[in-house]
């Protein structure tokens, strides 16, 4: 089904009925062209109103077969053979432009319409995607045939003497199908530009706010919508005989950039386990000590007027100070006592999660962890005596 969707999320291939439609004209009556093209466009719909259940559209459909409807009031009311035998094409491209100037007009309150609507965020993201996609290309096809038809309009008022027959045909019946194949294949290509830069794409999954996966969206785009939606994120404590081993974050980080942190944390992505997160973060240290668990600590929400994130900490503890060493190398970084961060907190030294986070971490493993070392100091003092 993945590979159906990839194939016709070209909203351009609607068209596709209409093209027909003035390709057969230059070989068979306009009549037959008409009710073969017509036909086809009324399955073309039969076979969507089915793939809808996988939310695969093709909107451009629609208004093909508005222009078609159009065209038969030419056919059933008006009786003008002999100009429809000559301007089918010319008289198709004008009742597609007006369709799609229709379809602009429509556009914001049906988009409105969208986002307003009660489905899971997820559908209403897709289902505006694809609209987005269909309004795009309508735009595309109503400029260029508003320009073909002033371009027919300029060539008509030329003299007669600078026309000539065959331009005549490539400008009246040609020209048209060239533009439609072309923003076929223009799609077609940008599609296919697109889906290479969202295979290098982060997608992060969104939250609800009980803490359910609901959809997904791209970093980049969650990045130009400050807050509006919720991600996970893990954070790994590294400890050492009570201290807390904390790096410079980079100096590109959306949040916080440039200030003391821990070292390992990441966006848990789109179908990714929080556990395996965690052990991602940590790929660098696992190197140099091997297989390691971070164990999970707290989960909580962080919110500012930037992000919404449910944040996972979880803590490693190394005893060997030589992996330390080892690990400055990849990270520059230095232990910091408890003494030494409080006398630094609220100072804009640390990042805003750390400074939530101290707290807890101070009252709880960074605490038990003293009473661990006080016992180790006294029973080695007691084996000295």
């Amino acid at each position: 089904m993945n590979r159906i969707r990839k194939s016709w999320e070209n909203q351009a291939l609607g068209i596709l009925p209409l093209l027909l439609f003035l390709l057969l004209d230059n070989y068979i009556s306009y009549l037959h062209a008409y009710t073969i093209s017509a036909i086809f466009c009324v399955l073309s719909m039969f076979v969507f109103h089915i793939l809808r259940k996988n939310k695969i559209y093709s909107f451009m459909l629609l208004p093909s077969f508005l222009t078609l409807v159009l065209y038969a009031f030419f056919l059933i009311f008006m009786r003008v053979e002999e100009v429809l035998a000559v301007y089918t094409p010319l008289i198709t491209e004008i009742l597609f432009v007006i369709v799609l100037t229709l379809v602009k007009v429509v556009k914001k309150p049906l988009l409105h319409r969208v986002r307003d609507s009660q489905h899971p965020a997820y559908e209403k993201t897709h289902n505006l995607t694809m609209l987005n996609e269909f309004f795009f290309i309508a735009q595309l096809f109503r400029n260029l045939c508003i320009l073909h038809l002033l371009g027919i309009a300029f060539y008509n008022i030329l003299p007669d003497g600078m026309k000539d027959i065959r331009f005549n045909r490539f400008l009246y019946r040609d020209l048209v199908l060239i533009i439609g194949i072309a923003v076929v294949a223009y799609e077609q290509i940008r599609l296919l530009m697109l889906q290479g830069r969202l295979k290098k794409e982060m997608w992060l999954p969104v939250l609800n706010d009980k803490g359910s996966v609901i959809g997904c969206i791209a970093y980049s785009v969650s990045r130009l919508l400050p807050k509006k939606y919720y991600h996970p994120i893990v954070r790994v404590a590294l400890i050492h005989n009570g201290m807390l081993y904390l790096a410079k974050r980079s100096e590109y980080a959306y949040v916080s950039a440039s200030l003391i942190d821990y070292p390992f944390y990441r966006y848990v992505l789109f179908r990714q386990s929080i556990e395996s997160a965690a052990q991602q973060a940590i790929e660098k240290l696992k190197t140099l000590t091997g297989k390691i668990s971070p164990k999970l600590l707290i989960r909580y929400t962080f919110e500012n007027e930037k992000i919404k994130h449910q944040v996972s900490l979880f803590i490693i503890r190394i005893s060997d100070e030589n992996v330390l060493e080892q690990y400055k190398e990849i990270q520059d970084g230095k232990l910091w006592s408890i003494q030494q961060i409080e006398e630094n907190l609220g100072k804009g030294i640390f990042s805003i999660y750390f400074e939530r986070e101290f707290s807890y971490l101070k009252n709880t493993v960074l605490l038990a962890e003293s009473f661990c070392n006080c016992e180790q100091e006294m029973t080695e003092q007691e084996k000295k005596d």
